[in-house]
C-alpha cells in the first residue's frame, strides 16, 4: 500500500509538471514567430506543443510548488503562460521592427496608401513592410531561428523550474526597455533607404531652385520610387546583417530576463 501511495503521488506530481510545461508552451505558441504563426494549422501547433512537453518532462525537475486548490493551480498556470509569452515576444520583436521600418520607408517613397493585410496579425501593413517581414522570416529560418526559440524554451527550465516563476517590478522595467529596442532596430533597418531618399529630396530641391520652370513634383515622384526600390535591393545584405545581430542580442538579453524571473 505504501508503494502504491508513493506511485500515485509520483504520477500526480508528474502530471502537474506536464501541465505547467504545456502552459508555458501555450504562451510560447501564442506569439512565437514561425512555430506559432497563424498560417500553421492549429492541429499541428497543438501536436508540436504536446510533443515538446512530453519530451521535456523526463529532463525537467518536478514542480516544487504544490497547488492545494484550483485557484492556486490557475495562478501557477497563468505565471507559466506569461513566461512563454515573454519568450515568444522577444523573438517577435524583430518582425515588429521589420514592419515598422517598411512603413517608414514606404511613407518616404510615396506608398503611404499602398497597404496590404498581414495574415499573421490581421493588421494593415505597407507593401515594403510586408516584403521585409517575409524577408525577415526567410532569414530567420535560414539561420535556424526556430531552433533558437525551442532552445530558449528548454533552457528556461534551467533557471525557472515549473511553478517557480517570481514576478517583480524589475522584470517589468526590463521588458519595457527591451520593447523600446524595436524602434532602434527599425531605424537601423530603414537607415540606408531613408538617408538615400533624403539626399534625393535635397537634389530635387536644388534642381527646383536652379530650374524654376521644371515641375519637380511630377518628375520627382517616379524618381523617388526608382531610387527607393534600387536602394532596398542593394541594402538587403545590410538588412540581413542587422537582423542577425539583433537576433543574437535579443537571445542573450532573453537569458538575462529569464534569470531575473527565476531569482526575483
Amino acid at each position: 500500500m505504501d508503494a502504491l501511495f508513493e506511485f500515485l503521488n509520483f504520477t500526480a506530481a508528474k502530471l502537474q509538471t506536464l501541465m505547467l510545461i504545456m502552459m508555458r508552451g501555450s504562451g510560447l505558441f501564442i506569439l512565437a514567430p514561425i512555430v506559432g504563426a497563424r498560417q500553421v494549422p492549429v492541429l499541428i501547433r497543438v501536436g508540436l506543443l504536446v510533443l515538446l512537453s512530453l519530451t521535456l518532462v523526463p529532463v525537467v525537475a518536478e514542480s516544487t510548488a504544490v497547488a492545494t486548490s484550483l485557484a492556486e493551480l490557475a495562478v501557477l498556470a497563468l505565471k507559466e503562460i506569461l513566461v512563454g509569452v515573454l519568450i515568444g515576444l522577444f523573438f517577435i520583436f524583430i518582425f515588429f521592427a521589420a514592419k515598422m521600418a517598411g512603413g517608414l520607408v514606404g511613407y518616404q517613397i510615396g506608398f503611404a496608401i499602398a497597404v496590404q493585410l498581414d495574415p499573421t496579425s490581421g493588421d494593415q501593413v505597407s507593401l515594403i513592410g510586408r516584403f521585409w517581414d517575409l524577408m525577415a522570416s526567410l532569414i530567420f529560418i535560414a539561420i535556424s531561428g526556430h531552433h533558437l526559440i525551442i532552445h530558449a524554451f528548454a533552457d528556461s527550465y534551467a533557471v525557472i523550474p515549473p511553478g517557480a516563476v517570481a514576478l517583480s517590478g524589475t522584470v517589468g522595467e526590463m521588458v519595457m526597455r527591451y520593447s523600446a529596442y524595436v524602434f532602434v532596430l527599425a531605424l537601423k533597418m530603414a537607415a540606408p533607404v531613408l538617408v538615400t531618399l533624403f539626399l534625393t529630396d535635397v537634389s530635387l530641391g536644388t534642381v527646383a531652385k536652379t530650374m524654376p520652370t521644371m515641375n519637380v513634383f511630377f518628375v520627382g515622384f517616379p524618381i523617388k520610387i526608382g531610387v527607393g526600390m534600387l536602394t532596398i535591393a542593394l541594402a538587403l545584405p545590410l538588412f540581413s546583417y542587422v537582423l542577425q545581430r539583433a537576433i543574437d542580442f535579443l537571445d542573450g538579453e532573453l537569458r538575462t530576463l529569464m534569470m531575473a524571473l527565476g531569482q526575483a
